[in-house]
């Protein structure tokens, strides 16, 4: 989930206790270890688990199965419990009270800052780009409902009937075939089909590569800058096969359009676990974005780290997906390489 970089760094070590505890069975040491804190830290976040009913500790410590045999479940119970995210789950659906206070109204504009939204007590409701708000409420829907796809949007088009919609950049859309055809499975009438088209190719990966080689049949002026971006990259990082470099140019792509639709670097890297970033990458951004005019208002870190990210889950999609031995072991040489490079 997107959500961690709004809660609390207590609940953030909840939440990293628990997913370690639930893939393997550690002691106390191991898992400071693995989090990187003190055993002290680690003792007080798993007591405080078992006082909650959510670990059973012994050696090892165990998720208590009986009372939450569904570990997702458990992770969203955790998240929502915290008091940050309740806050800004107050003011994403325009919930808030008169008396919100103000220190933890600062705490979690900290957070949000790095999104370029805010929260204020007196408009009662995130302010900030319109568009990244309404994703960030269809991510909401999408996380913590059980609704299919087509009621997540219902939803969302009820939600804003009384209020304005926010603007779409019609470059982005060359090609009114792909939507008309979404439009017509989901039954959709309002003014927001186009971000839930936008929101739709980000959980169907077939679906947005038919939406990049629609630009790339038009030859738009975002694929030419994709294209400009893979080939500085692939100067430096090679990429072996058809299969890997048109993975890698499709997730580049992903990244572009949702810079093109105004989206922080922040929200494209939210969605991938997190790690360190060799040096390479670091030199990599830098040219990237010398040579690239969209792309020097991202922060050269988190840059880095979606090229990192794009690089090593074409890997991954090539790797699992590779139909020769042969073949797959290179992928796999020159993934460690990826990996490993400094």
């Amino acid at each position: 989930m997107i959500w961690q970089f709004i809660i609390r760094k207590k609940t953030q070590g909840y939440l990293q206790l628990l997913e370690l505890i639930n893939k393997e069975q550690y002691t106390i040491t191991e898992m400071a270890k693995q989090l990187k804190v003190s055993i002290r830290t680690a003792m007080r976040y798993s007591d405080e688990l078992q006082q909650k009913g959510y670990v059973i500790k012994g050696k090892p410590w165990r998720i208590n199965r009986q009372h939450h045999p569904n570990f997702l479940e458990l992770h969203r119970k955790v998240l929502t419990e915290d008091p940050r995210f309740k806050l800004f789950k107050q003011f994403l659906w325009q919930q808030t009270s008169a008396d919100t206070d103000y220190t933890k109204m600062r705490e979690l504009n900290r957070q949000l800052i790095h999104l370029n939204l805010w929260v204020n007590r007196r408009a009662g409701r995130l302010l900030g780009d319109p568009g990244i708000i309404l994703l960030l409420q269809l991510r909401y829907l999408r996380d913590f409902y059980y609704f299919e796809e087509g009621e997540v949007y219902q939803q969302i088009e009820q939600y804003y009937k009384e209020q304005p919609t926010p603007s779409v950049n019609q470059v982005l859309y060359p090609d009114k075939v792909l939507i008309s055809r979404f439009i017509e499975k989901f039954d959709l009438q309002g003014n927001l089909t186009e971000f839930f088209f936008f929101d739709h190719l980000r959980y169907h990966f077939q679906s947005f590569t038919e939406f990049y080689h629609c630009h790339q049949q038009y030859q738009t002026d975002l694929y030419q800058e994709v294209r400009k971006a893979s080939r500085i990259i692939e100067e430096t990082i090679a990429l072996e096969g058809e299969l890997l470099r048109s993975t890698f140019n499709v997730k580049l792509f992903d990244l572009f359009f949702g810079l093109s639709q105004g989206l922080p670097i922040l929200l494209f890297n939210l969605k991938w676990k997190q790690g360190p970033v060799p040096s390479s990458y670091d030199h990599l951004s830098r040219e990237v974005k010398r040579q690239i005019p969209m792309l020097r208002n991202c922060q050269n870190e988190g840059l880095a780290l979606a090229l990192k990210i794009i690089v090593v889950a074409s890997h991954q999609v090539a790797l699992k997906t590779t139909p020769t031995l042969d073949s797959s072991l290179l992928i796999q040489e020159r993934y460690q390489t990826v990996l490993l490079s400094d």
